[in-house]
């Protein structure tokens, strides 16, 4: 139930001219494997709200899975184009018409950690307003789903400005409000990838700790 991470490529760029992004951060090829060996294997046909620069798409492909990829930004749909040859859509999850699906694999956006290009629902002006759409969207998505659906959901929490933002305690929540049991629970370590010695004594001057993990959440229909 635990994944420790090795370090993943990075992606040159030049964030003044393709990319409001503060950080390319690569979907880990651990977990992607991990969903479509384990969780989608049987899924016939799996969904990507938030397809970002095109990993899990890539891997989909590896595992003769098929695969459909919606984001707003334009700078990672040419992204995963040229690198992974991957035909990500450019829409909004929240708008678009959701095709049928029987398994999903997302990792959402982090609100106000990182920044994307695009209008997607980190441009929420508050915190609440960012869960509700984000809720409208995964609400969509068990719609467009039969029992038995798989959803893949890698989310983490982080402090930014003296704020805990709880995004893991919040996906479940809203599976759970939608009547979607939370199937399994995987936790995806960065201990290894991390640079803790920078990141210990700001959090011991504070008072917490360095968070080293995020969460593989699997829920069924």
């Amino acid at each position: 139930s635990v994944v420790d991470l090795t370090p993943q490529r990075s992606r040159e760029s030049s964030h003044n001219t393709d990319s409001s992004r503060s950080e390319f951060s690569p979907f880990p090829e651990e977990v992607a494997r991990l969903c479509y060996e384990l969780y989608l294997r049987d899924a016939m046909s799996v969904f990507d709200p938030f397809a970002g620069w095109g990993e899990r798409g890539y891997y989909a492909k590896a595992y003769q899975t098929h695969y459909t990829g919606f984001d707003t930004s334009p700078v990672a749909i040419e992204w995963a184009r040229e690198n992974y040859g991957i035909s990500n859509t450019l829409a909004d999850s929240l708008v678009q018409d959701i095709p049928a699906i029987d398994g999903l694999i997302t990792c959402p956006p982090y609100w106000n950690l990182e920044k994307y290009a695009g209008n997607g629902i980190d441009t929420a002006q508050s915190w609440d307003g960012f869960v509700a759409r984000l809720q409208s969207i995964f609400t969509r998505c068990v719609e467009a789903a039969p029992g038995g659906a798989t959803f893949c959901v890698m989310v983490g929490e982080w402090r930014k400005d003296g704020v805990y933002y709880d995004l893991e305690y919040q996906t479940r929540k809203i599976f759970a409000d939608l009547g979607v049991p939370i199937f399994d629970q995987v936790v995806i370590s960065r201990k290894a990838t991390t640079k803790i010695k920078v990141m210990v004594p700001q959090a011991v001057r504070l008072g917490y700790t360095v968070r080293l993990h995020e969460s593989l959440l699997v829920f069924r229909k």
